[in-house]
């Protein structure tokens, strides 16, 4: 199954999904999109697997910080960890999720840009992230230097360390079987509340999006207002979750390994699909199939 073949889908023709899927997984989706405007889905809201929001933060920053993690369960109720970045991965999935079925979503670049003079990867163009990934590490003093070179090489270690992590479009690996992808919160807030927010710095920004989740069907423990990295690491794990339920938009390349430089490049993006598509008369919603 190759998911390098793409089709565009969307109003302005931007939106790239892999377009070579067999015809079982195709009337599956219709057959589920069918039951769900029904509403004769009996799927619980949480579908079966785990999801786990990773909010990546820079190693090599002078003030380090480790990254925070969302863990989401079936039922749809999110707790918060935190890991120490380590590049081969060790620790990276949470202890509540150990030994159970999961998607990790994970807030960073997955891979380096396809061409020698590109400056950053199409799916950071078609999110408009405001980090750029060009096709060689970037140096020091450039934006998200150290963010970047972390990312990049964390997912190279997780992909060919073993056949626990399996990153969607790699090697074919259909949306079905992937239990890996890259996500970017910044543009999922934009998609899931449909209008601007207020700065996630700001308390008031914490609180507009915490009510978001909320909306969205999350719950959470009583333990105050989220950090806005913590709420970051919560709307990947949102997303990674609509992505279970193939209600998502996959946007840019399909991720190929480059074993000379031992990096990944490329690579989708995955995005929450408009909340309005769904039963639209317009585009279809873009769901990985």
């Amino acid at each position: 199954m190759d998911l390098s073949s793409r089709k565009v889908y969307g109003a302005a023709g931007a939106s790239l999904i892999a377009a070579a899927v067999t015809a079982r997984y195709v009337a599956r989706w219709r057959r589920r999109r069918s039951l769900q405007r029904a509403g004769q889905d009996d799927r619980p809201s949480g579908g079966g697997r785990f999801v786990i929001g990773l909010d990546l933060a820079d190693p090599y920053a002078a003030k380090k910080r480790r990254c925070d993690v969302a863990v989401v369960d079936p039922d749809l109720h999110c707790t918060f960890d935190d890991w120490v970045f380590d590049e081969g991965g060790s620790g990276i999935i949470p202890s509540r999720a150990l030994g159970r079925s999961f998607i990790l979503a994970i807030d960073g670049p997955q891979g380096l840009a396809g061409e020698r003079d590109a400056t950053m990867r199409h799916s950071e163009r078609l999110v408009n992230a405001p980090g750029h990934t060009p096709y060689d590490f970037p140096g020091d003093g450039r934006p998200y230097a150290g963010l970047i070179t972390a990312s990049v090489k964390l997912f190279y270690r997780l992909v060919t360390s073993g056949g626990r992590f399996r990153l969607l479009g790699l090697d074919g690996v259909p949306p079905s079987d992937a239990n890996l992808m890259e996500v970017f919160p910044g543009a999922a807030w934009r998609k899931a509340a449909e209008r601007r927010l207020p700065a996630k710095r700001t308390e008031e920004g914490r609180a507009a999006r915490f009510e978001l989740l909320q909306k969205l069907g999350l719950t959470f423990d009583d333990d105050g207002l989220p950090t806005d990295d913590q709420l970051d690491a919560a709307m990947a794990a949102w997303v990674a979750h609509r992505f279970d339920f193939e209600d998502v938009r996959i946007e840019g390349q399909a991720p190929e390994l480059d074993e000379a430089a031992g990096v990944i490049r490329e690579g989708y993006i995955v995005q929450p699909a408009p909340a309005a598509e769904p039963g639209a008369g317009g585009a279809e919603t873009v769901a990985p199939v």
